[in-house]
């Protein structure tokens, strides 16, 4: 996966539309963030990451910001 990401790049390839962020019903923030990293990074990939640290922090602060949860959260999915 790409490690380094450009403000542009995140805004076109990792912003999820009002379409994508209805299927957030999680109800805990590690489960929404969670959920909307895997399902852009399979959009993007047509794979599940190995593992958490295979989305690069810029990415998961990124999706965190437009979801209103810390990054923090992330750890705990």
């Amino acid at each position: 996966m790409k490690k380094t990401w450009s403000e542009e790049e995140l805004v076109e390839c990792w912003t999820l539309p009002e379409d994508e962020l209805a299927l957030l019903t999680q109800t805990s923030e590690e489960n929404r963030l969670g959920f909307a990293l895997l399902f852009k990074f399979f959009q993007l990939y047509a794979r599940f990451p190995l593992n958490q640290k295979e989305i690069p922090q810029a990415v998961v602060n990124y999706v965190a910001k437009l979801l209103s949860i810390s990054p923090k959260k992330y750890d705990y999915y």
